[in-house]
């Protein structure tokens, strides 16, 4: 049988596209064993718009826009193409002469690399409007093309050696001018102008959200990347934040704490239904009960996630374009009302009614592969023996990296 994504070898604009649409809201820090994803990407989404969980260095949104502005003198759109890729090569070995490693997208893999830059990088370039939304590297191209017409019969105006009246090329004109050389030797560092640019153009455009308020609003004691806040709930990004945001990551913070809950009692059940033993021979049984108990533990000091906080993240998800069934909904509310009446753990993990609320919703969710289905063997022996017990961090790892990239700047001006 044909595959149906076969042409995501042969056409390379639609494979990006449809990459970037997986890698969005992706947050590979946990799994999604119980369909918490639409919530955990709505809150990563509107908290950090743009950010993704494969992104590694901030001034690559630069980067990108750079090298189509050096490969826009071919004589095609083809041509230009080319040239674009064969630059997005020679930036990993630009890098690396500039001493850089972590962070660098194909260090390792070189020209086998098999998802550029430009594929990871294109959703944060039109969301921050670095580029028009929407927009493609052949669209760039072939603009160019048409202003090199224009430019032929466009009049100038007077006592001015600009051309006037070009068809805009797509690309924001506030972007800084590319460093000389930048293809053979090139760094992470932003430079004042780039940081100054990125400030301006992230809070513009992602206005109202946690990137765009951290960007201007550097927290209390963050010094360096090992004094960066643990979390986006924590205590120094929570001191400053206007009403309406603070709310929103209070909200968040509860939601991925109740989740985790609810991951924590499925992992138990798994241990139970395998007696898988950790290195030193301890039940997971008993490694789950401790850590359902430590958890419940935290939730009893935040404030319960009641049926108007549901409704506010209902309508947080709807807002990035997202649905919610009713299934989910149903699940989400009985958890946390189970949670909120319960007086010890062990009332949740020794519930029945919980217990086959999980057992189904995991069945719902991944169908044959469910792993408490009776008689699938193979998938409960896969269990590694943790799944999705992370608690979500709406992809703060991810943002803090660029976040210290444009604090590292202001330091160094």
């Amino acid at each position: 049988m044909t595959s149906s994504f076969g042409w995501l070898a042969i056409d390379p604009e639609q494979r990006r596209r449809m990459m970037e649409a997986v890698d969005q809201f992706r947050d590979e820090t946990t799994l999604d064993d119980l369909g918490f994803g639409a919530i955990r990407d709505a809150f990563s989404y509107t908290l950090f718009p743009g950010v993704s969980s494969i992104q590694t260095r901030l001034r690559y949104v630069l980067f990108l826009p750079w090298l189509l502005q050096e490969a826009r003198y071919r004589d095609t759109v083809g041509r230009m193409q080319t040239q674009f890729r064969e630059h997005e090569f020679q930036l990993i070995e630009a890098l690396k002469r500039g001493g850089e490693s972590l962070g660098v997208i194909g260090r390792d893999a070189g020209r086998t690399l098999q998802r550029l830059p430009s594929e990871i990088y294109w959703g944060a370039i039109g969301r921050w409007r670095i580029v028009e939304p929407g927009f493609t590297t052949r669209r760039y191209f072939e603009r160019e093309l048409l202003r090199r017409e224009e430019l032929k019969t466009v009049p100038r105006v007077d006592d001015s050696d600009e051309p006037a009246r070009l068809t805009p090329t797509g690309l924001d004109p506030r972007l800084p001018v590319s460093p000389e050389n930048l293809l053979r030797e090139a760094s992470f560092a932003l430079r004042p102008e780039d940081a100054h640019y990125l400030q301006e153009t992230i809070t513009r455009t992602a206005a109202g959200s946690l990137l765009a308020h951290l960007v201007t609003h550097r927290p209390e004691g963050w010094t360096d990347a090992s004094t960066q806040p643990a979390g986006v709930a924590d205590p120094a990004i929570r001191q400053e934040l206007p009403p309406e945001l603070a709310a929103l990551v209070d909200r968040a913070d509860r939601f991925a704490l109740y989740a985790q809950g609810a991951s924590l009692l499925y992992n138990l059940l798994l241990a139970e239904a395998t007696n898988k033993e950790d290195q030193q021979g301890t039940p997971l049984t008993a490694f789950y009960t401790d850590r359902v108990g430590e958890w419940f533990d935290e939730v009893q000091t935040v404030e319960p996630l009641q049926v108007q906080d549901r409704e506010l993240i209902w309508q947080t998800v709807m807002e990035t374009g997202r649905r919610l069934s009713h299934t989910t909904k149903d699940f989400i509310a009985t958890w946390a009302d189970a949670v909120d009446s319960a007086d010890a753990a062990e009332d949740l993990t020794t519930s029945g009614e919980l217990r086959d609320m999980i057992v189904a919703r995991e069945r719902e969710k991944k169908g044959p592969r469910a792993r408490l289905t009776p008689g699938n063997q193979r998938a409960l022996d896969a269990w590694s023996g943790a799944s999705g017990t992370s608690r979500f961090d709406y992809l703060w790892t991810n943002a803090r990296r660029h976040l210290q990239d444009l604090y590292d700047a202001e330091a160094a001006a």
